[in-house]
Formats: structure tokens, sequence, C-alpha cells
């Protein structure tokens, strides 16, 4: 993903192309036409037309493509050429597929809120977003997850384990 990448990848283009390549791999794809769109969105933006890779992926985000919705929120976290840097819409963009289930959003959203980067900083809600990554196998998450947890009270990290069951049992 654009910016600073929590998925092992560097934080250029190529992390947009591994998101495509691991969604594609696991059947994550939901079908042909919106994969189209998506792979679009892909080109455009490995073209260095992020404007419309943006322009892509809008409409299948807005339709619940969390592989839209997660690839927006990174192109507005990092900002760029046409497409202006939006913390806020970036968490509101994870926070939808977080929502649904999507690990990397959830990773990435857990590590919005213990920046305080467009949602007020908090550990609990960090640390209940983490923990959903990290059951979902996220390493990333998982040592993030940790170190945070070193630093919260027996009462936060209950109250995170708490929200996290609660958006768990959502899904």
């Amino acid at each position: 993903m654009p910016g600073r990448s929590r998925t092992g990848c560097s934080s250029d283009r190529r992390g947009v192309l591994w998101l495509v390549t691991l969604l594609a791999a696991s059947g994550l794809v939901p079908g042909q036409s919106a994969f189209a769109g998506f792979a679009e969105g892909v080109a455009a933006y490995d073209g260095g037309d992020l404007r419309a890779a943006y322009e892509e992926w809008l409409p299948l985000a807005e339709a619940g493509d969390n592989r839209a919705r997660v690839a927006l929120a990174g192109l507005l976290e990092s900002g760029a050429p046409g497409v202006p840097r939006d913390m806020a819409t970036a968490a509101r963009w994870y926070q939808r597929a977080a929502l649904d289930g999507d690990a990397i959003a959830q990773m990435n959203l857990g590590e919005l809120y213990a920046r305080g980067a467009g949602v007020p900083r908090d550990p609990v809600r960090a640390l209940a977003w983490l923990s959903l990554a990290a059951a979902q196998g996220r390493r990333w998450a998982a040592r993030r997850h940790a170190a945070l947890a070193d630093r919260l009270t027996s009462e936060q990290r209950a109250a995170a384990a708490a929200l996290a069951e609660t958006w768990r049992r959502k899904n």
C-alpha cells in the first residue's frame, strides 16, 4: 500500500500489486467484472496515474468491495498527486473494511488509532483492531498488539478485548 507499509512490502506501488496478488491467490476476488475494475485501478496506480486509480476504486469501494476500500484508504493515507492526503477519510474507508473482517484494514486502522492519525488517539480501540488482525494471522499486528498491550492497564486491555469481541460477533 502507499505510505508506511504494515504488510512487509516496500512503501511504493509494489504494495498494491502484492495485495492484489494475495487476494487473487486467496480466492477472495468476488467476481470477474469487479476484479476487472479493481485490476484497472491497479494498472493505473502502477502507471503512476493515482487519480485514475482512485476513480476506478471509488465506485467499487462504495459498492462494498473491501479490496477497493483498503486501496483507497492507502492512497488517502499517503497522499499523492491528484489524490490529496486525507487521514480522516482514509480511516473511514479502513473502518468500513475492518468491520467487514478485512485483516489489513483492521491492522491499519489499529495503527491509526494508536497514532491518533485521522481519528482520535485511542489505545483501547487500537488494541482491539490489532487483536482482530492478529487473530487472522497478521504477524505485524501481533507484534504491535503485544507492544501496545504492555503499555496499557489491565482495565484497558479488558476493554479492548470486549470491544474486539463485539466487532468479531458482527462478522
